[in-house]
């Protein structure tokens, strides 16, 4: 097409690509990609897993936007009359400026966002949430912070310059502290971030933490937090460990007390390992089977995560166990450093109704 149209059908195409292909990221981006992402996530899949799809997603984007670009621009090109050479091109620049309306005003796409949430790390305390408006900005300098820390990133044009400049504007009119983190979700490994959460964590203080939506990028950022501060949460300033006893409910099933400090629940998801981690839990057992494809990356995974955040673990492959090697399996897990965890996959099952109706036989009033 570029060949057959020379420069002005060039300039046609990226005219079309760019601001058409705006709009279709948007819809990509607040609808399968969002969709895909909570699906995995409650579904405990890997951030590696998650990024792939993610990836994948971007591709087909990416063949979708050129193909679109390439019919506009061979419509326009081929159309007669100023009104038809200047509709399509008019067109795609109204998609571009709906789709920026929306970008714009973060109250309008912040909805499900993970305002309020936050947790005090070596001292440091965290709230997250989504991006500020200058009337929050105000209330976060009246409540004591000690600075806002924007995610969000110059990279992600063309709205989130504009709105960490109008940030950054109104930080200082208001006389808060503004440190600015940018992350990207997905496509970098954001390994810079490491340094700067050290740094705060060794400074102290109370940190507002925000990306565009307070969702992936904030995510990532409570990961690493919890990384680089050894797993330990306090509250007030007071360094204790979060209760496993204060949940009630994973998102694949109930937590069910035991007794004796043991709790049977559904496979965690992310989010619920890194509350596991950041808790007073000291053991995690599974009755998932190593011999079962299916079950294999979950063990996998939940071995590394216990080994590498210092967690007693066992592996119990329930179904395939006699009588007596259940009856010897609850046995150890009572002796097993408390808290501990007991999981299948799902809760209830047959496994976990099994063990729990065992466990509350053979345990010692």
């Amino acid at each position: 097409m570029i060949k057959k149209y020379g420069a002005k059908g060039a300039l046609v195409f990226l005219w079309h690509w760019i601001l058409s292909g705006f709009l279709l990221g948007t819809l990509t981006l607040m609808g399968p990609v969002r969709w895909t992402a909570d699906a995995m996530r409650a579904a405990g899949r890997s951030d590696s897993a998650e990024k792939a799809v993610v990836l994948v997603f971007i591709a087909v984007l990416a063949a979708v936007s050129i193909l679109l670009a390439r019919r506009l621009t061979a419509a326009t090109l081929s159309a007669s009359g100023i009104a038809g050479r200047l509709g399509l091109p008019a067109l795609s620049l109204a998609m571009f400026l709906a789709a920026m309306a929306f970008w714009m005003n973060p109250k309008m796409m912040a909805g499900a966002g993970a305002k309020g949430m936050g947790g005090t790390f070596a001292g440091s305390e965290f709230v997250f949430g989504p991006y500020p408006e200058k009337e929050r900005l105000a209330e976060l300098k009246a409540e004591g912070y000690t600075a806002v820390v924007p995610l969000m990133s110059r990279a992600v044009a063309p709205f989130e310059p504009v709105l960490l400049d109008k940030e950054i504007k109104a930080a200082r009119e208001i006389g808060l502290e503004l440190i600015h983190v940018p992350m990207l979700p997905w496509i970098s490994s954001n390994d810079h971030v490491d340094a700067e959460i050290r740094k705060l964590l060794d400074r102290g203080g109370k940190y507002y933490v925000h990306c565009y939506l307070g969702r992936d990028r904030v995510r990532l950022f409570q990961k690493m937090l919890v990384n680089a501060s050894g797993g330990t949460a306090s509250v007030s300033g007071v360094s204790r460990k979060k209760s496993m006893s204060e949940r009630n409910k994973f998102e694949r099933g109930p937590v069910t007390d035991l007794g004796g400090e043991v709790f049977l629940t559904p496979y965690p998801t992310d989010e619920e390992f890194m509350s596991l981690i950041n808790s007073d839990v000291a053991s995690l057992v599974s009755l998932l089977d190593p011999k079962n494809p299916e079950d294999l990356p979950w063990i996998k995974k939940e071995k590394e995560l216990a080994g590498k955040y210092k967690l007693a673990y066992a592996n119990y492959p329930w179904k395939s166990m006699t009588p007596a090697q259940k009856e010897k399996a609850v046995r150890e897990t009572m002796k097993m450093d408390k808290p501990a965890v007991v999981h299948a996959f799902l809760a209830p099952s047959g496994s976990s109704d099994e063990f729990a109706g065992l466990y509350k036989k053979l345990r010692k009033p």
